[in-house]
């Protein structure tokens, strides 16, 4: 039964809403006691009873006290307005509608229904149909070396980064299928999410959807975004050092690692950042098996956790029984050893310096400053595009990158496929220039040099700051 409060609303029907009443909801959020409301369309919805059964789980806590009209039209089929208008409570004050003027975010949607028009969210199947079999015949490749020279330290080295190639690539494919690219019925997408993913990389899709969502909801965003909350493994920004810093967090910390080696870790991190990207794949294959257990979740809210079907738990299975399998064509464990270390550490290596190109370095926000912010502006000043010095060799960039090079174009159109990034990208860039919204984009070797750049000023900082307090 509703508490009286909500029986009360419910005789009462829909009312007028102050937008900053509904901004005062961002300023409570997590608490239990108030209502979670978002706007979409000037419509408000409380939606703390839809969360526990939201399919993208926590990414939604990150809209409350939001206009998340566009946020939530990037993420969903329009059809799925439906389901929100449960938790209709209200319309937004009269007075407080904002007019809708011709601006940089009310041309994106124009073009957006223009890019529908020209099927360009219609997805090649052939493409990417070749597309998994160029990734099998990587695995292919890399499992006859390891099976003719097994006994080789050259041939297991060989199969390794083979191997390393084809989880990087696999990654890159599992993204486009779980961001709806490519069906149009999100089950086939989710079951080749499972996969590629699961069976092929050893990520659980549920997992990586937890992070991935919330990142795009909230991108460089100090606080929400769980790419950048990684200190002090790496620490990205001054918000982070001084959360590091910050007396009570400190003693939060030292429970975990002490103060001294937090420190050391975030002073050096320009040596230790090759070293740490070649154990991430490790790190995350840990994480996808801790998250698909019974008790993987138990640090989150019981409201936003995800629900792991079978299917995930069997295709991680089935990927470790593979693995080791192949790993029988090794003559001696010395040998076995190292392709298990090569082929996880190039894959690690290959996955991280993309993704660090795509927003570190870049401008990070703090939670009022989103919150402040338009959806669609917040997803271009935080990301960076790569481009190839020589065009000749774009071809290069884009398979590599899988795509992601685009990543301003894919944090704006998410479930726009890939090989249609090219023909949206002039487009995008000049509407940032015509509305003065900084574009970055830059080679491959000036974004890492931007990137560890960005680590060394942090460094500096921290040294700075240790300098002064003892």
């Amino acid at each position: 039964m509703p508490p009286r409060a909500k029986l009360e609303e419910l005789i009462d029907g829909p009312k007028n809403f102050r937008r900053a009443d509904v901004i005062r909801t961002f300023e409570k959020k997590g608490n239990d006691q108030d209502p979670w409301y978002i706007v979409v369309d000037n419509k408000v919805y409380d939606i703390k009873d839809f969360v526990s059964d939201h399919p993208g789980g926590a990414v939604i806590l990150t809209q409350i006290g939001k206009d998340s009209t566009d946020a939530f039209y990037n993420f969903h089929p329009n059809e799925v307005i439906e389901i929100l208008a449960n938790y209709y409570v209200g319309d937004i004050a009269q007075e407080d509608i904002i007019t809708s003027k011709e601006g940089f975010a009310q041309e994106l949607r124009k073009y957006k229904e223009i890019f529908k028009k020209k099927n360009y969210f219609k997805s090649s199947k052939l493409y990417y149909a070749q597309k998994v079999i160029h990734n099998i015949i990587i695995w292919a490749t890399s499992v006859t070396i390891l099976a003719k020279f097994g006994d080789n330290l050259f041939g297991v080295l060989l199969s390794a980064a083979i191997m390393g190639l084809f989880w990087q690539q696999c990654g890159w494919l599992s993204h486009d299928f779980l961001h709806h690219q490519v069906f149009d019925n999100r089950k086939y997408n989710d079951l080749m999410g499972d996969f590629l993913g699961g069976i092929c990389q050893g990520f659980d899709p549920s997992w990586w959807k937890d992070k991935h969502n919330t990142h795009h909801a909230e991108p460089n965003v100090h606080g929400q975004d769980p790419d950048i909350n990684t200190h002090p493994i790496l620490t990205w920004s001054e918000h982070a050092l001084l959360d590091i810093f910050d007396p009570e967090m400190a003693e939060i910390n030292a429970k975990l690692l002490p103060q001294w080696i937090v420190r050391f870790m975030i002073k050096y991190q320009t040596l230790s950042y090759f070293p740490i990207l070649c154990v991430a794949r490790v790190s995350w294959c840990i994480q996808s098996i801790l998250f698909v257990l019974p008790n993987g979740q138990n640090g989150k809210p019981a409201d936003a956790r995800m629900p792991i079907s079978l299917t995930e738990q069997l295709s991680l299975g089935i990927h470790y029984i593979w693995y080791f399998y192949i790993l029988s064509f090794i003559s001696t464990w010395n040998l076995v050893f190292i392709f298990f270390i090569t082929s996880q550490a190039i894959c690690g290596l290959l996955l991280a310096l993309v993704f660090a190109l795509n927003h570190n370095g870049m401008k990070i926000l703090t939670e009022e400053e989103a919150q402040e912010m338009d959806f669609f502006i917040k997803q271009v000043i935080t990301g960076r595009n790569v481009i190839a010095s020589n065009p000749e060799l774009q071809f290069i960039v884009d398979w590599f990158c899988g795509g992601l090079n685009y990543q301003i174009e894919h944090h704006i159109f998410p479930t726009l496929p890939r090989h249609v990034f090219h023909k949206v990208q002039p487009i995008v860039q000049t509407l940032c220039e015509k509305y003065e919204i900084p574009y970055h984009k830059t080679t491959f070797m000036e974004g890492t040099k931007e990137v560890f750049n960005r680590l060394g000023q942090v460094s500096a900082a921290c040294r700075k700051l240790d300098r002064k307090l003892t």
